[in-house]
């Protein structure tokens, strides 16, 4: 039998255990249904924030028409940005092939004991091999290397176009996604921001400091990142036209390179250089090396940590961690997220410092 509703004596503490639980499970639950897509709605996030000041001010251009003003947005960014990626990535496709092919060519018909046995090179080798006696330098060897790391280059590319072709849908599909996302932060991102801020128990200077903190290491990694590397890919193809190899595609893997870690465009150019040592071109050669070594890693030991510290606040150590383990962690998105994790853990720490400083100077 159960007893009157008026004599049921309801526990505030099961009241809120109950609560809690319930809302863990539907976060729990909530998170199993978007976690195909996660990364799709993060970036969303972090476009809309980017071209946020842009799609206010066209706002007011029209008059306080948001949903007008969100669609011209996205458009920007899918003619000024997306389209015209999408058609450079596709125009190197052909000469991707070709250059591959060329390499792999020239490694099987090049018989590299002619060059190392020649008079010209032996000066060189004998030097070699006075100073470093632990290296054994061997044509065969060198050749059989190096055409093994081209076949594997080409197979990885092979590789990409594959998994891009079987999964031209989904892409195509998160892409939509991304697009209406965007549109609908854009249009609603007020009413989001302030739906967020109710439910947030912070005071109001402590969400304006991570919103505003996030927000601008999110564009400076963004930006400042896909910069450095369209930078770099300029500046390294250029030296690589000069020098006489194609510059369209190497300079593009160039930029792609620019944004793996300690190794990054030595991956492109250090290869270029070996090569036009053996083909006979050592003049071309010390160019190239200078060129890239001093201006093209220039640009990446100068500007990079200057670009991606100005938002984070913190030394460039702590920013190529973060870019490493993200990488290490997430893939390619870890550029992103990597920064932005620290970022939030740095905003995090001060919060705490300010709001327990009191505390924290008894210590002293």
């Amino acid at each position: 039998m159960t007893p009157p509703e008026e004599k049921i004596i309801k526990s505030p503490a099961i009241y809120t255990f109950f609560l809690i639980l319930l809302l863990i499970s539907a976060i729990a639950l909530g998170y199993s249904v978007i976690q195909p897509f996660i990364n799709t709605i993060i970036i969303s996030v972090v476009l809309s924030g980017i071209f946020y000041p842009l799609n206010k001010k066209i706002c007011r251009r029209l008059g306080g028409r948001p949903k007008i003003s969100a669609f011209l947005t996205v458009l920007i960014i899918i003619f000024a940005i997306i389209i015209p990626a999408l058609i450079f990535f596709l125009g190197l496709i052909g000469q991707g092939v070709n250059s591959v092919s060329a390499i792999n060519e020239w490694l099987r018909t090049t018989d590299f004991s002619t060059f190392f046995n020649s008079e010209q090179y032996n000066t060189y080798l004998h030097w070699l091999e006075h100073k470093f006696p632990f290296i054994e330098i061997s044509s065969s060897d060198i050749q059989s290397r190096i055409l093994e790391i081209s076949r594997g280059f080409g197979q990885a590319l092979l590789t990409s176009g594959t998994w891009l072709a079987a999964n031209m849908a989904s892409l195509v599909a998160q892409f939509l996604i991304m697009l209406f996302l965007v549109f609908s932060f854009l249009k609603d991102g007020d009413s989001f921001i302030k739906r967020l801020r109710y439910l947030s128990p912070l005071r109001s200077e402590q969400e304006d400091f991570i919103i505003e903190s996030l927000r601008k290491v999110s564009k400076s990694v963004l930006f400042g990142s896909l910069f450095i590397a369209v930078l770099q890919g300029i500046v390294g193809g250029i030296g690589l036209a000069i020098a006489g190899i194609p510059a369209l595609f190497w300079g593009t893997m160039m930029s792609f390179t620019s944004l793996i870690p300690v190794l990054g465009t030595g991956l492109i150019w250090i290869p270029a250089t070996i090569y036009l040592v053996i083909i006979g071109k050592f003049k071309v050669a010390v160019f190239l090396l200078l060129w890239c070594g001093v201006l093209v890693t220039g640009i990446d030991t100068v500007i990079r940590p200057i670009l991606v510290r100005e938002a984070s606040r913190v030394s460039t150590i702590y920013v190529f961690l973060a870019i490493l383990g993200g990488i290490n962690a997430f893939g390619p998105l870890g550029i992103l997220y990597g920064p932005l994790i620290l970022s939030f853990l740095m905003v995090m720490l001060h919060i705490y410092g300010v709001e327990f400083q009191d505390v924290l100077n008894q210590k002293k």
